[in-house]
């Protein structure tokens, strides 16, 4: 009855009651209908509007997506043009329902999913009583119902959970800490997100129990094998070894053996997986492990005996792959690099180069290795976005500067080595079709990429073929003509915003950003809980070729899949958070300071212009001079005697906002209404 009542409303245009339903079916039994009807609204299969008409979905136009909110109230979804006329109760990051009104609005139909549940704030004694004052406007409105059962501090931060969405009620949860707190923005970023930060008793206790046993594997030891990492890094959970022979290279990209300690269903293990992925944000981390293995027993520090799963690709001299393998691996890491270091040895500098002269061979062999692979990758397509990263200078929890963090050669290499070992495991794991979490990215939209087709028209650029049919390559030839411009960052950013995001899947549908048919994630177990579980499933399938779950772990990898695609949106979008929130907070002691800048984005409610620290600020229309009117198809800003588009140069001075500094407000200067008030 379900699949007749789906297919007959989708060809329904205006959709139809339950009674029309039955006179469709000639059915008499009223209790049938309804109990059908009712299973495919709570299985979110089809909508029932207020006159209780029942639509499809598709048909009526309903699409799914995530509501964003502004610090200054505008609303809209994600990767969509228009603005919310009415939110229905949705919160900053929940997943809705949303059909698009006639005039261009935007209503949203249904929460679908909760981003959080918790809102977080400060708490202030006056006259005689406690209040609250929301951290972020965004949350407003909600009302305390438990003031008098909770045992409050003037001057505190606390955390409320929700408790009625729609009436706008919630109870304090939890204290956060003192205001004064140079990081207090961090700590109320990271509690509102829900996300676990300390370990539980039981999880500490089983991480202290275990202990390095070295079992029957592949003893490295002797190979000459390094860490390349960041200069604070303490979870080295890979590293590399090359070797050249009479074909070509052997690259050994060893990997902590995590899933050998964490077992499946243990303590650690449940907490793994809550987590999902370590947090890192300014210099701080959300461990998904304990230290005393993230740090310790599972980093591959060096002069240690250490547990890993190596995989062994030999190459020939023009980098094609002539044959892999895995298997659990004992190594000793000879020592333990930095980026900077690395780099500063490509340069030739010459007391490092003699500090290390035993790697400098191996370094070298490493360079020529990854440009062949490197090149490999860009001839079959794939994209390279310009990501500025931003770099906090911090004294003793301040930020005192922000840069923009630069990458070298050496981060590249480690790059080009990780993509090249999850490509050959995804590989693997797919043609034997064995239980498996992939990392898998979809080609872009047809909507999506004629709008970004008709940006890029408007800025002199016009790309081959036609947004039906993408592919790679043609977004990277755009990128490549770009290359080196003030427009790079723009163009990227524009890029980004049109193409589907990335998720973990259990199914293998190859990974359009990188051009690659198949790809997983393998080499961060340490600090991602997908990359432990294709660790298993190598060990459990590959390693002792035990079948007996097979058809078991085929149906969980896509609920786990799932579980880790949200836990990596919380984690990403709490690093934005506070990234953001840190920026507005380095920005407010520079009130009046004027900054050169390029527009990164035009929209309805004002321009967007990025600084070259990596700062983002936004100049709303209401403090531009004069009319303006805003075109979607040129994403361009248009009075009767000046047009802002995207990629111009200005330069603006930072300004107060009214928004609790909860972001970062620029004016044009010399220009604008502030100049004449």
């Amino acid at each position: 009855m379900q699949e007749k009542i789906l297919e007959y409303l989708s060809h329904k245009q205006g959709g139809d009651d339950v009674h029309g339903i039955m006179d469709h079916f000639g059915v008499s039994d009223l209790k049938e209908v309804i109990i059908a009807l009712n299973d495919l609204e709570d299985r979110d299969m089809i909508y029932r509007d207020e006159d209780d008409v029942y639509h499809d979905l598709i048909e009526y136009g309903i699409k799914e997506g995530t509501v964003i909110i502004r610090f200054n109230g505008t609303s809209f979804i994600e990767k969509e043009e228009g603005k919310i006329k009415d939110l229905n109760s949705a919160l900053p990051l929940d997943t809705v329902w949303y059909k698009r009104e006639k005039g261009g609005g935007i209503r949203i139909i249904k929460v679908l999913k909760r981003y959080t549940k918790y809102i977080t704030g400060n708490i202030y004694y006056y006259r005689h009583s406690f209040h609250f004052k929301v951290d972020d406007e965004r949350y407003k409105g909600f009302k305390i119902t438990n003031f008098k059962e909770f045992k409050l501090k003037d001057h505190s931060a606390v955390r409320c959970v929700i408790t009625d969405f729609i009436n706008k009620e919630m109870k304090i949860d939890m204290m956060i800490g003192m205001i004064d707190d140079p990081r207090i923005n961090e700590k109320m970023i990271v509690a509102r997100s829900g996300a676990p930060v300390a370990f539980s008793e039981a999880v500490l206790k089983e991480a202290k129990r275990l202990k390095l046993d070295i079992d029957d594997r592949k003893d490295l030891s002797d190979l000459l094998t390094i860490t390349i990492d960041g200069d604070t890094a303490k979870d080295f959970d890979d590293a590399i070894s090359i070797v050249r022979d009479d074909k070509g290279y052997v690259l050994y990209v060893h990997i902590a053996d995590v899933s050998y300690y964490v077992k499946e269903g243990s303590v650690i293990d449940k907490s793994a997986r809550e987590r999902g992925t370590s947090i890192y944000y300014t210099d701080q981390v959300i461990p998904m492990l304990p230290e005393e293995l993230s740090n310790d027993l599972c980093s591959l520090r060096p002069n240690e005996p250490r547990l890993t799963l190596t995989t062994e690709i030999h190459y020939d001299d023009k980098g094609e792959v002539l044959d892999t393998s895995f298997y659990p691996s004992l190594i000793r890491s000879d020592f333990r690099m930095t980026y900077s270091d690395v780099n500063k040895i490509l340069e030739k500098d010459q007391e490092l180069c003699d500090k290390y002269q035993v790697l400098v061979s191996m370094i070298s062999d490493a360079l020529a290795l990854s440009d062949k692979l490197r090149a490999k990758r860009d001839q079959n397509g794939a994209i390279s976005f310009d990501d500025d990263e931003t770099e906090f200078v911090l004294s003793d929890g301040k930020v005192i500067d922000i840069k923009k963090r630069q990458r070298g050669r050496a981060e590249l290499i480690i790059e080009d080595f990780m993509i090249a070992a999850n490509v050959e495991v995804a590989r693997y794991m797919h043609y034997l079709d064995l239980p498996m979490i992939y990392r898998d990215h979809d080609k872009p939209k047809e909507d999506k990429m004629m709008v970004l087709f008709d940006m890029l028209y408007a800025l002199g650029y016009k790309i081959k073929g036609d947004h039906y049919t993408v592919y790679p390559k043609q977004l990277q030839d755009c990128l490549r003509y770009f290359k080196d411009t003030e427009l790079e960052s723009v163009i990227s950013k524009l890029m980004l915003r049109a193409m589907a995001k990335a998720i973990y899947d259990d199914t293998c549908t190859g990974h359009f950003g990188l051009a690659l048919s198949d790809y997983c994630h393998f080499t961060s177990p340490i600090r991602r809980y997908p990359d432990l579980m294709v660790h298993r499933m190598l060990r459990k399938y590959v390693f002792k070729g035990n079948y007996d779950e097979y058809d078991k772990d085929k149906k969980r990898m896509h609920d786990i899949a799932v579980k880790c695609s949200d836990t990596e949106k919380r984690a990403v979008q709490i690093e934005r958070d506070i990234r953001d929130a840190r920026c507005a907070e380095y920005m407010l002691e520079h009130i009046g300071e004027v900054y050169d800048g390029i527009i990164s984005g035009v929209t309805g409610h004002g321009l967007y212009v990025k600084l070259a620290n990596t700062v983002e600020g936004l100049v709303s229309i209401g403090d531009l001079d004069g009319y303006w009117v805003y075109d979607e198809k040129t994403m361009t800003l248009v009075s009767n005697d000046k047009i802002y588009r995207l990629g111009d140069k200005v330069r603006v001075e930072v300004i107060e906002n009214f928004y609790d500094h909860q972001g970062v407000y620029f004016r044009i200067y010399g220009k604008g209404k502030r100049d004449s008030e």
